[in-house]
């Protein structure tokens, strides 16, 4: 029957975002699934893992043979697990799903957002329902709600209605008696068929294979690998220990999955489910294979008396014996070619350890290839489908070219040719094996487009290293470009040459710049180092074709300096500053018109900026053009100051304004002036009066260290110039007693000053305890004379809390004026509370507390004061300070 895309419904889903309902995963779609014109389902935001979603066949039992998955391109979940179900009865006529585990898939990160994954899983199953969970999602700096994306889903099959009709048409001319299930399992289906000969076939491929004791034999090589190594480590012969090593772990690996394997099916025999026995068998006996497949492919076997032999040495047959006459080789090697025969001929595939082919549009498309053998499709299938990765294996032609673990000091024994003279063999040559950590992924149709100028500069190769997600890899390939930037010979008279290396050298650096780990980082960076030496001194900075692939490079570094790891934002804050240092119109983009909302990411920016002012804009940009970027930095400092919803990022803006403040203060009273112009009157007296605070702390730190300075000098002099003349002793004690009384009177002055930082000049509270950091946090949540706007968020008096609304805040647009008591009442509020009546009435010039109404038209700041800290019962901040 023809394969076609079977339509479904949604039967269930976990949960779901607004407007990315799954419902829209059902809607057929016409061409290529990548070409869909709906907006796929989503998770809630920050959804609890493992997320659910079953799908419903509309046609009923169907045979599936592959279902497509078209994940989002950056919330995309880490591992989905694949089950199938079909309808079943219940002894009370209720009817139940009942769902079996086929496997997981685990997707690409998509770390650099390019592409949509497409995820193609080939099965052979039977059923009514499909399973997806998703186990979990990558988080990365797009998916800040932990959120799993699915763009279309594909089913390929066809329904089993014809073929039902036909079981119950073959059912109902046989006896009741001998009657079978409407769906046989298409294994048996197909053992019926078999001839007696292919019976006796198959018997000896079982007895060969090991299909329930398979793991005893891998026990056994297990420990003889392991005793090999020993052997080696003890001869000093590290480097074929080290082999060892790894091949002992893989097989180790192996022995304990197949240890679970057979834990599982002896459950599922002692719960009769046959079925799932069988599937477990077939897995078991790949595992077994992948385990031959290790061994043959390191150029060894090993024989019953853990013996290891070259693999050419003699065939191995871990059930019969080994013979070595040449005839007995003969034979057993035409066996072995006719069990093979049988093998690829009458595989059966099984319905639930299905293969998995990944058809993602990370990979290209000339990657897939139709040459591979079948031994070795059936390998990746079964590593795949068992997320068996580090044991996958891909089988060789021949064991010669294999890397071998052995070296020529492993003897050969050869019991028939002991009497025979010795004949000296020439050692093998060693065979390095290679790392697969340092085999980069091959590009994607993107990547080639998007690197062409890089490729054409470096090579494919380099390229690969670089844009791969392997650590080895990317080392290597940043090793490469180092190498070739420093053997880079600029000539004067070739200019569009150097331009060109120069941004394919930035190219590949803004790449390794996002990794997360930091030796790659640090490594990226200092290949821009070295780029930007050739830039300096070979390049204009006028060119604005360099200085656009610079901004671009800036704008990724940028992201850089919010990173969790402290060594990557360290080292990328220091590279934003030396080519800010080179560059000062850089300025601007640290100053982004939008406002981040993430705390961290936005404390961090802040920070940023707050050191470029320090380290950039004080010391050499505004003693030139005191106005340079005043617009951009006063523009983000009230955004972050009036707008962001989190404290600490409150608090952090307002000490970047105290300190652009203090600078044009200094430098030019009409400066500040044009700068409290993009501020409000509320903002623009708390910040002169911080600033008068400020500056009496400077000066008393001024007046104290010349203090000490002129009684130190006092002291030299009078050491100096002693004499015995009592009139001169006199004068001398004088002099001290003068300096003590000044010194106390300053002491008393200073004293006195630092009282005043200690209180807040609103409540007139003295706390120990305030400073500059806590005297903040005091004014925006404890201090009773103050508040917030509760629609701009910005802090000032109670007092001026009725004018602010309507004239000042920043979204007066948003309130509406009560008819009676004259309040401004959020928009959405406001039919609510004028239908209700119960506020007080109030004429349009009188005054009332907004807490607890109290007419308060005449009151003097010293009354507001008084009744917002001892009178006002329903002052929210009064009760915090008690």
């Amino acid at each position: 029957m023809t394969i076609d895309s079977i339509p479904f419904e949604i039967a269930h889903c976990s949960s779901f975002d607004q407007d990315y309902k799954p419902e829209s995963l059902a809607e057929p779609f016409q061409g290529d699934i990548q070409r869909i014109s709906h907006r796929g389902w989503q998770t809630q935001k920050h959804p609890e893992y493992p997320q659910d979603l079953i799908l419903r066949l509309n046609s009923g039992l169907c045979r599936i043979h592959k279902v497509e998955i078209l994940s989002h391109h950056y919330k995309i979940a880490s591992q989905i697990e694949l089950y199938v179900g079909i309808t079943k009865e219940q002894e009370q006529d209720a009817m139940y799903i009942q769902f079996t585990r086929l496997g997981f898939v685990n997707l690409d990160n998509n770390d650099r957002f390019q592409d949509r994954e497409l995820k193609s899983i080939k099965i052979q199953a039977d059923c009514e329902y499909i399973r997806l969970v998703m186990k979990g999602c990558y988080g990365n700096r797009l998916n800040i709600h932990k959120q799993v994306g699915i763009l279309a889903i594909n089913i390929l099959g066809f329904p089993l209605q014809r073929q039902q009709q036909a079981q119950e048409t073959l059912a109902s001319a046989q006896s009741p008696a001998e009657a079978t299930t409407v769906y046989p399992h298409h294994k048996i289906a197909s053992q019926l068929q078999q001839s007696d000969e292919e019976e006796e076939e198959e018997d000896s491929r079982s007895s060969q294979i090991h299909n329930t004791n398979s793991h005893f034999d891998l026990e056994h090589w297990v420990q003889v690998i392991q005793n090999a190594e020993e052997d080696a480590a003890q001869d000093e012969d590290y480097k074929e220990a080290k082999l060892y090593k790894e091949l002992g772990d893989r097989l180790t690996g192996l022995w304990r999955f197949l240890i679970n394997l057979e834990n599982d099916k002896q459950q599922a025999v002692a719960t009769k489910d046959y079925d799932e026995a069988d599937k477990i068998k077939a897995d078991m006996i790949q595992v077994r294979q992948t385990a031959e497949s290790l061994l043959k492919q390191s150029g060894i076997q090993i024989t019953r008396d853990g013996d290891i032999l070259p693999f050419d040495t003699i065939e191995y047959n871990s059930d019969l014996e080994q013979t070595y006459s040449q005839e007995e080789y003969e034979e057993g090697e035409e066996s072995r070619e006719e069990d093979v025969g049988f093998l690829h001929e009458n595989t059966i595939p099984d319905l639930q350890s299905a293969s998995i082919e990944k058809e993602s549009k990370l990979t290209s498309a000339a990657n897939t290839s139709t040459t591979n053998s079948n031994d070795q499709l059936l390998d990746e299938a079964i590593a795949n489908w068992t997320s068996f990765d580090a044991l996958s294996i891909n089988h060789g032609d021949s064991a010669t070219n294999s890397p071998s673990l052995l070296s020529a000091r492993i003897p050969i024994n050869d019991h028939h040719k002991q009497e025979e003279p010795a004949v000296t063999v020439p050692a093998p040559e060693p065979v390095v094996i290679v790392d697969p950590e340092t085999i980069p992924e091959p590009l994607t149709a993107d990547d080639l487009e998007s690197c062409e100028l890089a490729i054409d500069q470096f090579g494919e190769d380099l390229v690969a290293n670089i844009m791969s997600v392997k650590v080895k890899c990317r080392q290597n390939g940043l090793n490469q470009l180092n190498a070739l930037i420093a053997s880079a010979h600029v000539e004067e008279n070739q200019s569009k040459q150097t331009k060109k290396f120069i941004h394919a050298s930035i190219l590949m650096i803004q790449e390794a710049i996002m990794d997360s780990r930091e030796s790659i980082f640090n490594q990226a960076i200092q290949s821009w180092k070295h780029v930007q030496d050739i830039v300096i001194k070979h390049m204009s900075k006028d060119d604005q074709q360099l200085y656009a692939w610079i901004e671009k490079f800036f704008t990724r570094l940028l992201m850089r300096t919010s990173d969790n790891n402290p060594g990557i934002k360290l080292s990328a804050t220091k590279t934003i500053l030396d080519l800010i240092e080179h560059y000062h119109s850089l300025v601007a983009l640290c100053l982004g018109e939008r406002m981040i909302r993430n705390m961290k990411d936005a404390k961090a920016r802040i920070d940023l900026v707050s050191i470029t002012t320090k380290k950039s804009l004080i010391p050499h940009q505004w003693p030139a053009d005191a106005g340079a970027y005043r617009k951009q930095i006063m523009t983000f400092i009230v955004s972050y100051l009036n707008k962001h919803p989190h404290t600490e990022v409150r608090k952090a803006a307002w000490e970047l304004l105290m300190l652009v403040a203090q600078y044009q203060q200094q430098r030019d009273a009409s400066e500040f002036k044009k700068m409290c112009l993009f501020l409000n009157n509320d903002t623009i007296r708390l910040l002169e009066q911080e600033l008068k605070k400020l500056n009496n702390k400077l000066k008393i730190k001024t007046s104290t260290s010349s203090s000490i300075q002129r009684a130190l000098a006092n002291n030299n002099t009078s050491s100096t110039k002693k004499s015995g003349a009592s009139g001169r002793d006199d004068k001398r004690a004088a002099s001290s007693k003068k300096t003590k009384s000044k010194q106390a009177q300053q002491q008393a002055t200073i004293e006195e000053e630092d009282e005043k930082t200690n209180e807040c000049i609103f409540c007139d509270e003295v706390n120990d305890s305030f400073n500059e950091d806590t005297l903040i946090s005091h004014y925006y949540n404890q201090c009773p004379v103050l508040t917030n706007c509760h629609m701009c968020q910005i802090i000032l008096e109670v007092s001026t809390l009725k004018d602010h609304l309507q004239i000042d805040c920043e979204k007066k647009h948003l309130v509406k004026q009560c008819t009676q008591c004259k309040q401004s009442i959020p928009v959405e509020q406001w039919k609510k509370h004028t239908l209700k009546k119960t506020c007080t009435a109030t004429a349009e010039n009188q005054s009332r507390c907004p807490f607890c109404q109290l007419d308060m038209t005449r009151s003097s700041e010293a009354q507001w004061k008084s009744h917002l800290i001892n009178k006002c019962t329903k002052n929210p901040r009064k009760k915090l300070t008690k």
